[in-house]
């Protein structure tokens, strides 16, 4: 068994196991399909079956451990067949506490960092969870896993979770749609995608970034009259906080170097002090969550950090309280609501369980 590296070819692969370029190249033009080994990755997995007649019988290749190919010889050559394996999913469930960080507190649950990330995701239309959270917030999430063969091989989709912030509570369960799109909603199936994120920071960009014994990740975060300031590590992320349109890029007086977004409904949005621009140029769209920046210390700024401005018809606004008056999300199409509550209800009443067997209030209440 082998497992690719960088720098790794198949003609060395076949050499380590007693096998020469002459049976790489029979096996190579077997047949149409196994030109997908012309294509192999880092991480793929390659595992020979070489009996005693020094002849290769069988190549598994996997690309995941969910999927690949398994070449067998025969009188032409080698057939070539498709791996499909599918796991068995578990779903676990989590109760978590903040003492200093999100990451750190899912960290200490020993809640996978992607699954934490995913969760501040979907709070981040709700939730800034740079300057936002509390010590003794609380937050639940039931999550599956994956296993193959009784064997872990990964985390799947977050099912359901709760964040409690500083008393709000606030909820979120997984909906997919007639059409097969995937989406978070809260118990009344009203998106939890807002208009506008919360921070246009990742939070678990700078939690991972920061000294872990320090109480809370963000440093020094000044609250200024025409924006806030968000203390980070030099290079960290910025997100754009809405679907918009680049107007202004490059650098500008003490702003340093600045990125202006243009958003429907009179929005205007300004990042400042970057170290250096993402890849979107004047005049180009932007999806909420693009990264436009990274966080630097250009311009009048004396150390790194982002200055961020959110405008409303030109005039200036206060971006923490601002976004709670934007128009709500979108909710469950009404035509849709049945399926909602048939999918979700079961969820609701297993996350509750769960809940009140860890002694948290229960979370969710199923929409009438």
């Amino acid at each position: 068994k082998f497992e690719i590296a960088s720098g790794d070819s198949l003609s060395s692969l076949f050499g380590q196991v007693g096998l020469n370029d002459g049976d790489l190249f029979t096996l190579l033009n077997s047949s149409a399909e196994a030109k997908v080994l012309n294509r192999i990755y880092p991480g793929y997995k390659l595992e020979f079956n070489i009996p005693a007649t020094g002849r290769l019988e069988q190549l598994r290749v996997l690309k995941t451990p969910l999927e690949g190919y398994l070449f067998t010889r025969n009188d032409s050559g080698y057939s070539v067949d498709t791996i499909i394996k599918t796991p068995e999913i578990r779903q676990t469930f989590k109760v978590g506490t903040i003492s200093d960080s999100l990451f750190l507190a899912g960290k200490r649950e020993q809640i996978p960092a992607t699954t934490i990330m995913e969760m501040a995701n979907i709070f981040g239309g709700v939730i800034d969870f740079i300057l936002d959270p509390r010590t003794g917030d609380e937050f639940s999430i039931l999550y599956e896993e994956k296993y193959l063969d009784g064997e872990f091989i990964g985390h799947g989709e977050i099912l359901a979770s709760r964040f409690v912030n500083q008393g709000k509570v606030f909820t979120a369960v997984r909906f997919i749609d007639n059409e097969g799109e995937v989406g978070y909603y809260n118990p009344e199936g009203e998106s939890m995608r807002k208009a506008f994120l919360r921070s246009p920071l990742d939070v678990f960009r700078i939690s991972s970034n920061f000294n872990p014994s320090r109480r809370h990740p963000v440093l020094n975060t000044i609250r200024a009259h025409k924006g806030t300031d968000y203390a980070a590590p030099t290079g960290t992320p910025i997100r754009a906080t809405s679907d918009g349109r680049v107007t202004f890029s490059g650098r500008k007086g003490s702003f340093g170097n600045l990125v202006i977004v243009k958003h429907s409904g009179g929005f205007e949005t300004k990042y400042a002090h970057l170290n250096k621009f993402g890849a979107y140029k004047k005049g180009a769209r932007v999806r909420q969550g693009d990264i436009i920046g990274y966080v630097g210390s250009t311009g009048s700024a004396t150390g790194p950090h982002l200055h961020y401005e959110f405008l409303v018809n030109g005039v200036h606004q206060n971006p923490r309280t601002i976004v709670d008056k934007l128009p709500k999300a979108r909710s469950v199409d009404p035509a849709q609501l049945q399926r909602f509550k048939s999918q979700t209800a079961g969820l609701v009443e297993q996350f509750n369980a769960l809940a009140a067997q860890g002694e948290k209030p229960a979370l969710l209440t199923l929409a009438q």
